[in-house]
């Protein structure tokens, strides 16, 4: 009974050929859209992207991933029944054969017990009969005899044709079995990607947080309110990435109590329990002393706005070019990585590690790792046009810069119209 229970489940939680498109279609269509969606956040820039662009990236990712670990647990289920079902009708075949084996041992007694003693009845019966009641006797005992026979080449027969019923019924389930372990290690794969593509663009994120964060320190001298509000925007961001990190590590959990559950149902259903149960948190890395995070040269003053002399007569060249067209610049460069480094610590923590490798979300409120900003060695100015930071693309000092920097070694980050560095960063 159990067997044919679980065998008419699967044949009641099996789609219908006529209606299987269309019950799949809702679910398949939903998965490719979250692909879609996944992908293009996971190609999103994030340091170049809007607040908003890095957010809606971050919900599509982490979207992506809850579908993908939620389709593998439904296909994880449907192994289980199918290799539930395998199991049974395997089974089912072996008693089937050892029937038949029972049988086929009774044909062969029957097939003895005629050749001593035949059960078809002759005159020479009658006549050994020592009345009519006797010989009716006997006559019937031989009908008996012959009944049983036939009832049991018949029995016989009904047995083969189970078997081989039961046989059809392996050879299905096995196929099917298979399939499903097929499904549940492409599941595995689709899950990882999705694990790979969201833990790759948090990376992103972390450092989107570092440069705009360092940014937003050096700003606040020029521009006290704007670096506020950056910091208030990344802090949003770093929020959600938190909360992100935290959802993974809530689903890494469950699934590895889900895989505790299974046991070995997962092993028989191949169902690839380590890439549901995986995880991507990045051990955090060993203590370290200070970094080198100074541009070659010393920081020299090039009209108050220091920098490295690495590039200190290319500032020059820009600053008297700029004159000569009636543009006045100013602004702030190098920006002492000590300080940084002090923030950190009363932000993330007085451990090595807190100071310099602790990811810039998980300090609070977030805040930048030391080196991550050009001004901390001395390879970036924030430009100033009429004492006032430039802080839009029309404003007409980026205007200036952004046709005649690029001739002295300067490039914007694109994010940020006052920012310019050697490499645009």
């Amino acid at each position: 009974m159990a067997g044919g229970l679980v065998l008419a489940l699967l044949a009641v939680t099996a789609p219908s050929p006529a209606g299987a498109a269309e019950r799949a279609d809702p679910r398949a269509e939903r998965e490719r859209v979250r692909s879609e969606q996944a992908a293009v956040a996971g190609e999103l820039d994030a340091l170049e992207a809007t607040n908003e662009e890095v957010t809606r990236a971050l919900a599509d990712l982490e979207a992506n991933v809850t579908d993908q670990q939620a389709l593998l647990r439904d296909t994880q289920r449907t192994a289980e029944l199918a290799a539930a079902s395998l199991t049974q009708a395997q089974e089912q075949e072996r008693r089937a054969a050892e029937r038949i084996g029972g049988l086929e041992a009774m044909v062969r007694e029957v097939a003895v017990e005629e050749y001593m003693r035949p059960s078809t009845p002759d005159a020479s019966m009658v006549l050994r009969s020592e009345s009519i009641a006797d010989a009716s006797r006997r006559r019937a005992m031989l009908d008996f005899r012959a009944q049983r026979d036939a009832a049991l080449l018949d029995e016989l027969r009904a047995a083969r044709e189970d078997l081989a019923r039961s046989r059809q019924q392996a050879e299905q389930a096995s196929v099917r079995a298979e399939q499903e372990r097929t499904e549940v290690a492409q599941r595995v794969e689709k899950l990882e990607q999705a694990r790979t593509q969201q833990a790759d663009f948090a990376a992103s994120v972390e450092a989107r947080l570092d440069a705009t964060l360092a940014e937003a320190a050096s700003l606040a001298s020029l521009d006290a309110e704007l670096a506020e509000q950056i910091r208030a925007d990344e802090a949003r961001v770093a929020e959600q990435l938190r909360a992100s990190r935290a959802a993974q590590a809530a689903q890494a959990e469950a699934a590895q109590a889900r895989r505790g559950d299974r046991g070995s149902r997962s092993s028989r259903a191949g169902a690839g329990s380590p890439g549901e149960s995986s995880s991507r948190a990045a051990a955090p890395a060993p203590s370290r002393s200070a970094p080198t995070i100074q541009g070659s040269g010393s920081i020299v003053s090039v009209r108050g706005i220091r920098v490295s002399s690495q590039i200190a007569e290319s500032l020059q060249a820009l600053l008297s070019a700029a004159d000569a067209d009636g543009m006045t610049f100013g602004g702030g460069g190098y920006r002492d990585p000590s300080s940084q480094v002090a923030l950190r610590r009363s932000n993330c923590g007085s451990s090595d590690y807190a100071a310099y490798d602790m990811p810039a979300s998980q300090c609070s409120p977030p805040t930048a790792r030391p080196g991550s900003s050009m001004h901390e060695q001395g390879l970036a100015v924030d430009f100033t046009y009429n004492g006032s930071l430039i802080t839009s693309r029309a404003n007409p000092g980026f205007r200036w810069l952004a046709a005649n920097a690029a001739g002295f070694g300067f490039y914007n980050l694109p994010a940020e119209p006052w920012h310019w560095s050697v490499n645009g960063r």
